[in-house]
């Protein structure tokens, strides 16, 4: 099976030359046979490939031995038999300048690989520094959120509200102290007692205040009582019993 398979590679490589050394009188351009110097090279790379995967007992063994030794004379004859050729009608360097370019572009192919795997190796590492610094973003946002959170929680439970000490203007803009509202209040009644006097006043609304005072000073005509509408006069009866008892 594998002198079968080896064989393939001899056969090509036979075919090739021989198909070129048929036409080369008739070909104009080296393009002409181009298909077929690859196929040359193609044979002779199956031979290469295929003396390396043998094993053991196919590399040491006499049948094989001898069978690839034979394909490895006829592989070498047909390619100086091929330079030949090439180099007659195209010149004497025609057959390096095919090797060269060969070789170059397999380099160029060699390359390519090359930089597809590095740029495939690029591509897995920003992917994984990716993810790296967005676990470590995530990792400093949770530890951030979960801190605010202790922080609020403690806060919330020892922290006691305490009101702050306004002044007494702006509680009464804040409608925290009702200001007093004062209307014009007139004399109505006045009572003697002993040595003072007993002032009645009626604002309005009915707004009822009265006022006690020194007979020297007497009760004057009107004056700014605190605005208390729906009142009722007060009996001076009872406040001058009230003055009484108290005098007692």
């Amino acid at each position: 099976m594998v002198v079968a398979e080896i064989l393939t590679g001899i056969a090509l490589v036979q075919k090739s030359v021989d198909f070129i050394k048929s036409n080369i009188g008739t070909v104009n351009d080296i393009k002409d046979i181009a298909k077929q110097i690859d196929g040359f090279f193609e044979g002779e790379s199956q031979m290469n490939k295929k003396s390396g995967t043998l094993g053991i007992k196919e590399q040491f063994g006499i049948e094989s031995s001898a069978s690839d030794f034979i394909d490895r004379k006829l592989l070498e004859e047909k390619r100086n038999e091929l330079k030949q050729i090439i180099n007659l009608r195209f010149g004497p360097t025609a057959w390096d300048q095919i090797l060269a370019e060969r070789a170059n572009r397999i380099n160029e192919a060699k390359e390519a690989v090359r930089l597809q795997k590095v740029e495939a190796r690029q591509k897995q590492k920003e992917i994984v520094d990716t993810l790296q610094t967005m676990g470590i973003i995530f990792c400093v946002i949770s530890v951030f959120v979960i801190g605010l959170v202790v922080t609020f929680k403690a806060f919330a439970d020892g922290y006691t509200y305490k009101s702050k000490n306004y002044t007494r203007q702006q509680k009464i803009h804040q409608g925290k102290i009702k200001q007093p509202q004062y209307t014009r209040c007139l004399r109505k009644k006045m009572v003697h007692y002993k040595n003072g006097l007993a002032c009645i006043y009626q604002g309005a609304g009915k707004t009822f205040e009265i006022e006690f005072t020194d007979k020297s000073i007497g009760c004057p005509k009107q004056y700014q009582c605190v605005y208390n509408p729906g009142g009722s006069e007060p009996n001076i009866d009872d406040v001058m019993e009230s003055l009484r008892d108290i005098a007692k």
